[in-house]
């Protein structure tokens, strides 16, 4: 296929810094092959957004030939030079481990203990992702900055600070000497304290738009190096991990990648005036632009109905799990499959089926540990709230709503099961189907934010409105509507 000019644009740069804002389905990846097929003698490490990307990427650079080009993630880097291999790791903290261990015994075994435990893991993940590296007060500051934490965190906050700051440095301590597991996010800091000078002429960093904080300081600090962030700043929707959009915290050259190769130009105008519509709304220039190909993708009334394999996608795990039983009881259809693995989507695992023992009362048979620790539904249901802990809460709103019937939905789904490309019907929500594409979309009903959900929002002129946090509902609805290429049936905006 040959290169666009804009394309070529990228691949000619000899900027130091050079940011590339590149819509979706405007064939970056395959740009990138081509600025290393152009750069034979330099030496150019790619930094993958995820494992998948990394497999993908060193099979093309093999393919082609590109004994140049090194692929790794961030965190596959900082494993092997931050001697990720010398430390027990761990997914996630558990905050009954947090209560046990770390939490002042004033308040362990209290109201206030998983509350307590909850706030201290997010300040510890909080700091792990950022590119802050001193202990104090500051990051108390940073934290309350973007997590706009609830009323109850901000008091523990007001009284437990300075206290709070010691817990973390306990925590990391106990990481560091081997005395408790380490999240994989610690190695990755310990490569920001370690200081290495990569060996590389070019560093290539995809989906700049959802990096973090510790690995824009990582990467900005190889000033050797040319450095070229390349993502989209319409497809940020990992906040909620801390991320940050390095397109827009760099300075440097800007180019663009304008025209996506997925579908029609019809449909890429109207997404890019939906978008500008959202945008305007917060009170900024509708400066996003896409153009489309000279093909026909359907979409509104023209929209494909009833037609097979279809992709549906939507905000929530709860939305997606009603059109699930949409599907398998109204529509007869008789296989699916799950973006990225049915389990991911906890519908049904040890902890919801603890919860439907919570709401029954046979508290001798729950199992999760997380969920023995409450004596009654309602509360638990109350605790996830004031800890704006969205799993849980939708774990709990399932039981809420289907209760025991859940067993069966469960059986019936995995007896439908296939691979994704035998399956009818393949679900997804937004942030898995993110990189991916398909040839029939549908956006679930009434699950995306609209031109009405905004205006009503800034309307109420509460004081914890973000504006940041509203943009990437606007983005989220963008990422789910760029994923067709034949056909997308639009959610209304």
């Amino acid at each position: 296929m040959p290169l666009t000019d804009e394309q070529l644009a990228v691949i000619e740069s000899d900027a130091p810094i050079l940011r590339v804002e590149a819509v979706a389905g405007s064939g970056k990846t395959w740009t990138l092959v081509e600025f290393a097929a152009h750069h034979p003698r330099s030496k150019i490490l790619y930094l993958a957004y995820n494992k998948a990307v990394a497999v993908e990427m060193r099979e093309k650079a093999k393919a082609g030939g590109l004994g140049n080009l090194t692929v790794y993630t961030i965190h596959g880097l900082a494993y092997r030079l931050a001697n990720g291999h010398s430390y027990e790791l761990e997914n996630d903290l558990s905050e009954l481990r947090l209560e046990d261990q770390y939490v002042p015994s004033a308040l362990r075994g209290s109201d206030l203990g998983m509350p307590f435990a909850s706030l201290l893991k997010d300040i510890v993940n909080f700091y792990l992702n950022c590119e802050l590296t001193r202990l104090d007060a500051d990051l108390l500051t940073a934290y309350a900055a973007v997590a706009l934490p609830g009323e109850e965190a901000q008091d523990l906050l007001g009284v437990y600070g300075d206290e709070m700051i010691d817990l973390v440095k306990n925590i990391l301590s106990d990481m560091k000497n081997r005395q408790s597991p380490a999240l994989h996010d610690f190695y990755l800091k310990m490569f920001q304290f370690a200081k290495i000078r990569l060996p590389y002429d070019v560093i290539l960093v995809d989906e700049a738009q959802d990096t973090s904080g510790v690995m824009l300081s990582i990467i900005n600090r190889q000033e050797h190096a040319r450095r070229i962030f390349v993502g989209d700043s319409y497809q940020q929707i990992y906040s909620f991990r801390h991320a940050v959009n390095s397109l827009r915290k760099v300075q440097g050259e800007s180019l663009s990648l304008s025209q996506t190769f997925r579908f029609g130009d019809a449909l890429a105008k109207e997404i890019s005036q939906r978008v500008n519509q959202g945008y305007t709304l917060l009170e900024k220039p509708p400066e996003f632009r896409m153009t489309g190909m000279d093909m026909d993708t359907r979409f509104g009334n023209r929209a494909f109905k009833k037609k097979y394999p279809l992709a549906v996608i939507a905000r929530s795990n709860l939305s997606l799990f009603e059109s699930v039983l949409e599907h398998l009881f109204g529509k007869g259809v008789k296989s699916m499959h799950f973006e990225g693995g049915y389990p991911g989507y906890s519908f049904m695992n040890v902890r919801v089926a603890s919860l439907l023992y919570l709401k029954e009362g046979k508290h001798d048979k729950i199992n999760d540990p997380l969920v023995k620790k409450f004596k009654a539904f309602e509360e638990i249901r109350r605790w996830a709230g004031k800890t704006q802990n969205q799993g849980l809460s939708t774990m709990i709103d399932l039981v809420t709503k289907h209760g025991s019937k859940l067993y069966d939905f469960d059986r019936q789904i995995k007896s439908r099961l296939v691979d994704k490309n035998q399956a009818e019907l393949i679900f997804t929500t937004t942030h898995k189907a993110k990189g991916q594409e398909y040839d029939i979309v549908e956006m679930v009903k009434n699950d995306f934010i609209t031109r009405g959900d905004i205006l009503k929002v800034l309307k109420d002129d509460k004081p914890d409105v973000n504006p940041l946090k509203l943009g990437e509902e606007i983005n989220v609805y963008y990422v789910a509507a760029t994923r067709g290429k034949k056909s997308v049936t639009l959610a209304d905006f």
